[in-house]
């Protein structure tokens, strides 16, 4: 690829001979379509590959603890744009000649477009941590024809602002779930490029919709910062525990937020009340469980709280258009 990015130079302060960085910029700067390099056991533990890589478009899967603290300082020397998922522990950036610090926390993803190159960065990695995440980079040119489509829906998301952005905001239910069938790829060679494309296109289209009305809602929440974080927090548990999830009457002491404040700002911020919320993360976690274990349907069906088959396999079909047992034979055997 000719315009693939290149040109990153990433090092390690306290260790010029860091075989991390090595890898680091060796899957950046890569040309070829897979790659994966392992964590040495005297660094730590895990890995970091590339599991995509098409014309101008690069995804890379991160998964990594290590057993010292680490911290690596590196930059791009060409524009890009970058779509970043954190779905382990939080990260921590800080830039050259600026005082304050940006972090992403779990659950937390960011879109970001330059148009130069970059600041000199430095990546925090305290040791102990378990960091996941996903980092799709795509090439200004590539960009440029994926939104020539949806101008209207870029024009509202940027604000006018075409050249540099940079947006924040949480990782969705339906963003989860495109992220872990990438993750969990099942081709190989060609039908793998053809099926990654697919779910990068499905990646930034969920992405910008989701982004684009968390936006608009956003204006309309009327909460204190303590209440919203009150009402992540109340995700994250129905997240937990999904199959078994608390009353709304324990939820609200559980995250010390009255009902009212609770049903309806997490409506305004999800777009979608609580139940709802629960019913479509236990169908999103059937799905996964289909692709992922080909488990049978009555299995799946337990797994995600759901003890009368009739009524997993209508909320099944109401939601992706097919029953579990077809969605199984052929979608996923195919």
């Amino acid at each position: 690829m000719s315009d693939k990015i290149e040109q990153y130079n990433i090092k390690n302060l306290m260790d010029r001979e860091c075989s991390f960085c090595e890898g680091l910029n060796k899957i950046y700067n890569l040309k070829t379509k897979q790659y994966k390099f392992e964590i040495s056991k005297e660094t730590g533990n895990g890995y970091f590959r590339q599991i995509a890589s098409g014309e101008n478009i690069q995804v890379i899967d991160f998964d990594m603890t290590f057993c010292r603290h680490m911290e690596v300082e590196g930059m791009s020397r060409t524009p890009h744009v970058d779509m970043f998922f954190c779905i382990g522990d939080g990260i921590e950036w800080r830039f050259h000649g600026r005082r304050s610090k940006f972090e992403l926390l779990n659950g937390d993803s960011f879109l970001a477009k330059t148009k130069n190159k970059e600041n000199v960065k430095r990546c925090i990695y305290p040791s102990g941590h378990k960091f996941q995440f996903i980092e799709v980079k795509i090439h200004p040119k590539k960009f440029k024809q994926i939104i020539q489509s949806i101008e209207n829906e870029w024009r509202i998301f940027c604000k006018g602002k075409y050249d540099e952005i940079f947006y924040k905001c949480k990782i969705t239910p339906s963003i989860t779930v495109v992220l872990q069938q990438m993750i969990n790829c099942p081709y190989e060679k060609g039908l793998r490029d053809i099926y990654m494309e697919g779910k990068i296109f499905e990646l930034f289209a969920i992405y910008l919709n989701e982004a684009v009305y968390q936006r608009e809602k956003r204006n309309l929440v009327k909460l204190s910062k303590e209440d919203i974080s009150s009402i992540y927090k109340a995700q994250q548990i129905l997240n937990n525990n999904i199959t078994a999830p608390p009353s709304i009457t324990s939820l609200s002491k559980m995250v010390c937020l009255n009902e009212f404040k609770l049903k309806n700002g997490f409506k305004e911020i999800f777009g979608e009340t609580i139940y709802a919320y629960v019913i479509d993360r236990r169908l999103e976690t059937a799905q996964l469980l289909f692709e992922e274990k080909n488990m049978q349907v009555s299995e799946v069906a337990s797994m995600v709280g759901y003890a009368n088959m009739s009524h997993f396999a209508l909320a099944f079909r109401k939601k992706f258009g097919i029953n579990p047992g077809e969605y199984l034979r052929n979608v996923v055997k195919q």
